[in-house]
């Protein structure tokens, strides 16, 4: 028998986890989709999954590979940027339909420079080495932050002077002013599209843009024109002698507020969708979730002993007709940050020797509600509705006083608070319901049922039926 304190479940954020102890990181990744192998050699480059769904676990996962396959990483995180830097371009109202598009082109491009320059430091082709001196003179290569290097680029007004020894055999130094975003990405293109470094593959990894969402005035389009460049530039080095892939991680959330002409298709033939369901949650062992959880009692347990076995070595059964595990289940969102939180919280309270009682397991479930889920829940609302909104939202559901309600008693709530004041309350409650912290109860001729969209994606917000709010809300609530 193993000792639940030893078992290490891991941070909640997996860049730190994966820095710190990496080898721990790898044997407890889980990936029963082989995504990643999908993501380094096939077409798709976009993962997308909800918050907490372990996105970014995989860019964890991919940069570490770095020190066991052929492949060069750079992981560009997108946490400082700023919306407003876009508007200063003069050029902006000239960009054509999605005036990011040709803007993020160039900048990837860039990035795309230092990542060789970094990795490959021999390169010996002239017009490389003018491109990385040019870039260098301009500031902008100066950074690894991504959004340092979209500010610089705004700093120089899209303008910079390239000077290149087109002409190899005269030796003869040729300096060309480059003008717009698209012609610096489409110089630069053609420069380093020729270059071979036998069998090494180059990755960047776009991540963190869940922070963009924080930003003022959030533009969709941002996001949009992000993607469509990333599909243009893999499209073209598909056929180069250079190998270079962007792989994309973002929020599904995020992807459903993109519009764009053929948006659609690129997600469709590109993007791969983590999805964490248990089908059947009285029988959750064979799940890929649980499966996950596994993963990390295995250094201590070993890899033969079914989770169920460990489950009841660590918990007592609830008195009721569930067991113990299912009655957990219900009270999480189906996604790895959750689960593994909860069994944070457990790992607090467990007394090696004894196992965790009904009336422990229930203390456990409140210190989770208040310290985790409520705040997730806001962490996924921020962005989409006004801050100050966000932050009385618990409130205003601890003051419907109760588990059910209607979509009219809500609003009515909403409008006794001035932070509701441009909030669309039905939208709001359409976006919990998607994000799965309430449910609705659906009526039918002969029995009424419960439904979650995490659990059944397929459903949608229906306004006139009644909400039902979700079980790891409700103790911090102190509702009923």
């Amino acid at each position: 028998m193993g000792n639940f304190k030893d078992v290490f479940l891991g941070y909640s954020d997996s860049d730190k986890e994966a820095d710190r102890n990496p080898k721990m990181f790898s044997n407890s990744f889980y990936d029963p989709d082989g995504n990643i192998e999908e993501l380094l050699n096939g077409d798709r480059f976009i993962i997308s999954g909800r918050k907490g769904d372990g996105k970014s676990a995989y860019s964890a996962k991919i940069s570490l590979l770095e020190n066991e396959i052929n492949i060069s990483t750079a992981k560009k995180p997108l946490n400082n940027f700023n919306n407003i830097t876009f508007e200063q371009l003069s050029t902006y109202k000239n960009l054509g339909g999605n005036p990011y598009i040709s803007f993020w082109k160039c900048v990837l491009m860039i990035e795309t420079v230092k990542l060789i320059n970094e990795k490959e430091p021999l390169v010996a082709d002239p017009s490389f080495i003018a491109l990385v001196a040019s870039l260098q003179e301009s500031g902008l290569l100066e950074t690894e932050d991504i959004s340092r290097t979209i500010t610089k680029l705004v700093e120089t007004n899209t303008t910079f002077n390239l000077k290149s020894i087109f002409s190899r055999g005269k030796r003869r130094e040729n300096s060309k002013i480059l003008q717009g975003t698209e012609e610096i990405y489409l110089t630069i293109r053609k420069c380093i599209s020729t270059l071979y470094f036998k069998d090494k593959r180059n990755y960047l990894l776009i991540d963190n843009l869940d922070d963009i969402l924080s930003v003022e005035n959030f533009e969709p389009k941002v996001i949009t024109g992000l993607i469509k460049a990333c599909d243009e530039i893999n499209s073209f080095f598909n056929s180069c002698t250079l190998f270079l892939k962007i792989i994309v991680f973002v929020r599904a959330d995020v992807l459903s507020v993109c519009r764009d002409t053929n948006f659609s298709k690129i997600l469709r033939d590109s993007s791969i969708e983590l999805s964490w369901k248990i089908e059947d949650s009285s029988d959750a062992t064979p799940s890929r979730l649980i499966q996950l959880v596994k993963k990390r009692f295995e250094p201590i347990w070993g890899e033969d002993v079914d989770f169920i076995e460990i489950w009841e070595q660590i918990f007592e059964p609830v008195e009721s007709f569930k067991s113990s595990l299912e009655y957990v289940l219900e009270n999480i969102i189906y996604r790895p940050r959750d689960i593994l939180q909860l069994m944070i919280e457990a790992q607090k309270t467990y007394v090696t020797g004894q196992k965790i009682n009904d009336s422990s397991l229930k203390s456990i479930l409140y210190n989770y509600s208040n310290s985790y889920f409520v705040a997730a829940m806001q962490d996924e609302l921020t962005g989409f509705f006004p801050d100050e909104a966000v932050t009385v939202l618990p409130s205003v559901l601890s003051k419907l006083g109760q588990r059910y309600f209607n979509a009219n008693d809500f609003k009515i709530e909403c409008c006794k608070h001035k932070e509701f004041e441009s909030v669309d309350s039905t939208q709001l409650l359409a976006k919990m319901f998607n994000d799965g912290y309430i449910g609705q109860h659906r009526p039918k001729e002969k029995k009424d049922y419960t439904v979650f969209k995490y659990r059944n994606p397929r459903e949608n917000f229906i306004e006139e039926h009644e909400c039902v709010v979700h079980r790891g809300l409700m103790r911090s609530l102190s509702i009923t």
